[in-house]
């Protein structure tokens, strides 16, 4: 319960140390901040999902209030936003109409877990091509540093799951990716959680001495979300 404890304390310090790095790298360039008409926003209409069970298709069914950087140093605080998992979208809402946002350079905003504590999530795009994943793909940011990049790429698509009857049901089915990109270079996929150490290894090959012992400091078994970010947050610092 000790190792647990102190490893989901450490994570909530690197994913502060993850937000003040984005916002380190945003204020390079002097934000101004803008109105929710700014936002560059379509129409969007959901597929119906009313006879299908499964998982939800919006990672938070409810709004939250959150901010839209949309580059040159233009932010819009205080939007309604929500991340669609199913069709890989932020939606968000504007005189009463959902609407899907055509671009950003960078998506917040909080929820609180169900222990109360509040949980930053922050999204962007334009990592370079993989896995059938081009420039407009979403990704979920875990870890962002100078160094490296740690991502979670959410999908989810409608297959029919058997039963214990004669016919089978249609649900949403969820799948996460998890990738390191390096900045201005490659972004690559690890291939397991449950390979450990072993998948990051693979994947930055150049930090292999550094990843050793910072598992070994830290008794990290690498086999996590929150034991990668820690690991990665460890990687970025000077």
């Amino acid at each position: 319960m000790a190792l647990v404890k102190n490893v989901f304390m450490v994570a909530a310090v690197c994913l502060a140390f993850t937000v003040n790095g984005l916002a380190q790298d945003s204020n390079a360039v002097r934000m101004e901040e803008g109105t929710i008409n700014d936002i560059p926003a379509k129409p969007f209409r959901m597929p119906s999902l009313t006879d299908v069970g499964g998982s939800s298709p919006f990672l938070s069914n409810e709004y939250r209030q959150g901010a839209v950087e949309l580059g040159q140093g233009r932010v819009v605080k205080d939007v309604p936003l929500k991340f669609n998992t199913f069709n890989n979208a932020i939606m968000l809402i504007r005189d009463g109409k959902e609407l899907k946002l055509d671009f950003f350079e960078l998506v917040s905003y909080t929820e609180k877990d169900m222990d109360g504590n509040p949980h930053q999530y922050i999204f962007k795009a334009g990592y370079p091509e993989i896995d059938g994943h081009n420039e407009n793909s979403i990704y979920q940011v875990l870890s962002y540093g100078p160094k490296v990049h740690l991502l979670k790429f959410i999908s989810q698509k409608v297959e029919d799951v058997p039963t214990l009857g004669d016919y089978s049901r249609r649900e949403i089915v969820t799948t996460e990716q998890f990738y390191v990109y390096i900045p201005g270079g490659e972004i690559k996929r690890l291939k397991s959680l449950k390979s450990g150490k072993q998948s990051l290894l693979e994947a930055l090959p150049a930090y292999s001495s550094k990843i050793g012992e910072i598992s070994a400091a830290k008794k990290l078994k690498l086999k996590t979300e929150s034991e990668i970010s820690v690991l990665v947050e460890e990687l970025n610092k000077p």
